[in-house]
């Protein structure tokens, strides 16, 4: 069910990773973005899949990039939303630093008359941004005001934790996302790095020589920055391959008050900065919403 009068919108953009079921659930949208492959350019869930992206990098030479939405494409989602009810919306962006989006969606959402649109820069990136859009949705499904829901959005930004293993750094250097990753990781491309973002920053966490050993690290990781018994919102992630999130949700499930999990696939913007094979956790603790 869409928005009604007395409901508001809840926006996301191309670059999180939600679990299909919770977007279904809590009524999340989506502004585009795109990718670009050699000379052609592809909107993501319009007219690209995620088996089309894979396909298409594994050609040789071939080096994807992304684009932030348009002016209009912005515009053509808040007047849907307009359309089907709301008079306020809330769009959560990733992090600045990282891309164009949160300036366009504000100079947009300033175009839309009548209309309350409040911008947050969620300082993170990926299920990070899908935590703080179902934390969001959650408030609105209660009862909560819009004024609530962008509360929590601005509580939770910069407090969701997100790390993630991956196959190779080549992808980020070549999107320039690896600024002070690159200061640890140098030219070693055969290792598999452990990042984090960080403030709207990608940092190098650790590097590990073999995936084994390296899914092993990210736990150890993980247990070092989750303190014993607290309850917290949790999404694994992964790119191109569900087997490693499946089994570090299991984990994650056994060795932690999990209120909230879900398992989400990183879209073709994702994983033109991490490349496939990266898996990763994103989570806060219960008491950060409050």
């Amino acid at each position: 069910m869409r928005s009604s009068p007395s409901r508001y919108a809840i926006v996301v953009d191309g670059t999180t990773a939600l679990a299909p079921e919770v977007e279904r659930e809590l009524d999340i949208r989506w502004l585009p973005l795109h990718v670009n492959l050699g000379l052609d350019s592809f909107t993501v869930g319009v007219d690209l899949t995620n088996e089309d992206f894979y396909r298409r990098i594994a050609a040789p030479g071939v080096r994807p990039q992304t684009s932030q939405p348009s002016l209009g494409e912005c515009r053509d989602v808040y007047d849907a939303a307009v359309g089907e009810g709301a008079r306020e919306i809330l769009v959560l962006t990733i992090a600045r630093e990282l891309s164009g989006t949160h300036s366009v969606a504000s100079t947009a959402g300033a175009l839309v008359p009548g209309v309350r649109v409040e911008v947050v820069d969620t300082r993170t990136a990926a299920a990070s941004i899908g935590l703080i859009a179902a934390a969001c949705a959650r408030t609105r499904r209660q009862g909560g005001t819009f004024s609530q829901a962008v509360d929590v959005a601005r509580a939770l930004a910069g407090s969701v934790g997100i790390i993630a293993l991956l196959d190779t750094i080549e992808y980020l250097k070549r999107g320039g996302r690896a600024s002070k990753a690159q200061a640890l990781f140098g030219s070693l491309l055969a290792v598999k790095p452990i990042i984090e973002v960080r403030e709207g920053d990608v940092h190098a966490v650790d590097r590990v020589r073999t995936r084994d050993r390296a899914f092993s690290r990210l736990k150890e990781l993980i247990e070092a920055r989750i303190p014993a018994g607290a309850r917290i919102h949790a999404a694994t992630q992964y790119t191109h391959d569900p087997a490693p999130a499946r089994l570090l949700g299991e984990w994650l499930q056994s060795r932690f008050h999990c209120v909230e999990h879900w398992t989400a696939e990183g879209g073709p913007v994702l994983a033109t900065h991490t490349g496939p094979g990266a898996v990763g956790l994103s989570w806060y603790e219960e008491r950060a919403a409050a």
